[in-house]
């Protein structure tokens, strides 16, 4: 910190960056999975969050499909404590309910019971049905990968993050996985989404890099969502 501090304490990336900054993101580029090859610095998990659904928003803008505009959540899930990441949490279960008359309706659907591999596909045929009926509003499906933290620490199978890819590719929509509490070896792999190799084409996906110390974290894309 004090190495950076003399250096350089801080830049506004509003037109501008430095060194440091297009390291890491170099780094993080090398280091991600699949084609994900841009990099958004910010400065805490529901940021993060927060990013990836306005991305997920402006990529459907840009292409000319303003109504998608919805997220599909599981029910346990927890995306953080900013309006936008609130309004994906666990509508009943979580800990927003007071701000339920305040935040953006959302599609929430229930998670997997279990950790096996039918429970996933189970869970899988009802996002599947949730797209099938609203593709048009939606612009993306966000899910912790491989386990629910807050929500009780409920894992599910990786398998379910192959089978959403799928639905997701199948009905238009983009899909969101937030690393906040799974990214960087948290679940064994460097990310949670590398336990299926079948997802190694998220379209956003936020991860946490502070070490307790100073709140960082990044979204993560492919070009076809960030053009070049």
């Amino acid at each position: 910190v004090r190495k950076q501090l003399d250096s350089m304490s801080h830049v506004m990336f509003g037109g501008l960056t430095h060194r440091p900054a297009a390291e890491l993101g170099k780094l993080l580029v090398d280091l991600a999975p699949g084609d994900l090859d841009k990099v958004f610095l910010c400065d805490s998990g529901s940021v993060a969050v927060e990013v990836a659904m306005k991305m997920a928003v402006q990529f459907w803008h840009t292409v000319g499909r303003p109504s998608k505009s919805k997220f599909v959540s599981l029910r346990n899930g927890y995306h953080g404590d900013t309006f936008g990441a609130m309004s994906v949490c666990d509508p009943v279960n979580g800990m927003h309910s007071m701000f339920s008359g305040v935040l953006a309706k959302q599609i929430f659907v229930d998670g997997p019971e279990a950790a096996s591999d039918q429970a996933a596909i189970a869970c899988a045929s009802v996002v599947r049905a949730a797209l099938a009926a609203n593709s048009d509003d939606v612009a993306a499906v966000i899910l912790e990968p491989v386990v629910q933290g807050a929500g009780g620490m409920r894992f599910h199978s990786p398998l379910l993050l192959r089978e959403l890819r799928q639905a997701c590719d199948e009905h238009g929509v983009l899909l969101i996985f937030d690393e906040i509490a799974t990214g960087f070896g948290r679940t064994g792999a460097l990310f949670a989404c590398e336990h299926d190799s079948a997802t190694y084409q998220p379209r956003s996906t936020s991860r946490q890099l502070d070490d307790g110390e100073l709140r960082m974290s990044t979204s993560a894309d492919q070009s076809p969502v960030v053009p070049d």
